[in-house]
């Protein structure tokens, strides 16, 4: 782990148990985010996304289980702290924005009830009064009206639960804020909003974000630097430009020709066929059998390592390196 990382995730991986053979939904994977940076994690549903956010948030319930690796903190191996020491961290330190934002609230209580729990928890000497003023201001940070700490969430549209959500997540400024699909289910518009939002966040807190999403349009908009999971895996990083302008996996470049353009007219292209069962995932490069460069003998056998192929360019790849 580097100094300018807040957080390492080192040879990570998740898997479900079935009455067979265990699902690897994150399988060995290598992953680090920098201080004061947005990291976007991009990737077809079904890839680990969701499983690698909760899994650095230890939200990992059975049938799942964290088979093997480490995430580390700022230099706190969270996986080995006991639970009373990492609820001390979280949402204090390192805080999430789940998936779903009309199902993540508690539909009997009110917003600022909400808000307030994960306040009274840390900071235990505050005042009732002090406590809803701070609610009051951060629902205004994130554009919403004070008015609506009282209100329940079968009270407000998708948009404004993502704020609340949001808000609770900013609560405590903490150094981290993983936000795992922010923009599902909102048009347009509001998406738009939600992603500026967060961007804000970023430069008045100085927190370091991770934006996971399958949609790499909106992660173009927001993102630092990029991370592209495929199957489990890794396939590629590197910052957001150069992904765009040269991604190096054939799993990117397949993701960036899907991505419509108004600045040059380009024929829209699909990934023919589906993801691997990931009870049972192909040898070699898990991105093999649905590859146009694959390579008889080598691809579908070798698994392929996560290499730097050039300055802050990573990519596992048969195509570089041996």
């Amino acid at each position: 782990m580097s100094a300018e990382d807040i957080l390492s995730i080192q040879n990570l991986s998740v898997y479900y148990a079935t009455p067979t053979v265990p699902v690897r939904a994150v399988d060995g994977v290598m992953l680090s985010a920098r201080r004061n940076e947005i990291l976007g994690i991009v990737g077809e549903s079904g890839c680990g996304k969701s499983t690698l956010a909760l899994a650095t948030f230890r939200l990992i319930e059975p049938p799942g289980y964290i088979k093997a690796g480490r995430v580390m903190f700022d230099s706190i191996d969270i996986l080995g702290l006991s639970e009373g020491k990492f609820r001390k961290i979280r949402w204090k330190r390192i805080s999430l924005i789940p998936q779903s934002s009309m199902n993540a609230l508690n539909p009997v209580m009110r917003v600022e009830d909400q808000i307030g729990d994960a306040i009274k928890t840390h900071e235990r000497r505050i005042s009732r009064t002090k406590r809803k003023r701070r609610v009051r201001d951060l629902l205004t940070s994130v554009g919403l009206e004070p008015e609506v700490s009282r209100m329940y969430p079968h009270e407000l549209s998708g948009g404004m639960k993502q704020r609340v959500i949001i808000a609770m997540a900013i609560a405590l400024g903490p150094d981290l804020i993983i936000a795992d699909e922010p923009t599902t289910a909102l048009d347009v518009v509001v998406q738009k909003g939600i992603l500026q939002l967060l961007e804000d966040i970023k430069q008045n807190l100085g927190s370091s974000l991770i934006i996971i999403t399958h949609d790499m349009a909106a992660q173009s908009e927001i993102a630092d630097r990029l991370a592209v999971m495929y199957a489990g895996k890794i396939a590629e990083i590197g910052g957001i430009n150069a992904i765009f302008r040269n991604p190096l996996h054939p799993y990117t470049q397949g993701l960036e020709s899907a991505v419509p353009s108004i600045a040059e007219k380009k024929t829209l292209k699909s990934l023919s066929g589906l993801p691997p069962d990931l009870r049972n995932p192909p040898s070699g490069c898990r991105f093999h059998p649905r590859c146009p460069h694959c390579m008889p003998g080598r691809c579908d056998v070798e698994e392929p390592k996560l290499i730097e192929v050039k300055k802050d360019r990573f990519s596992a790849c048969h195509l570089y390196g041996d």
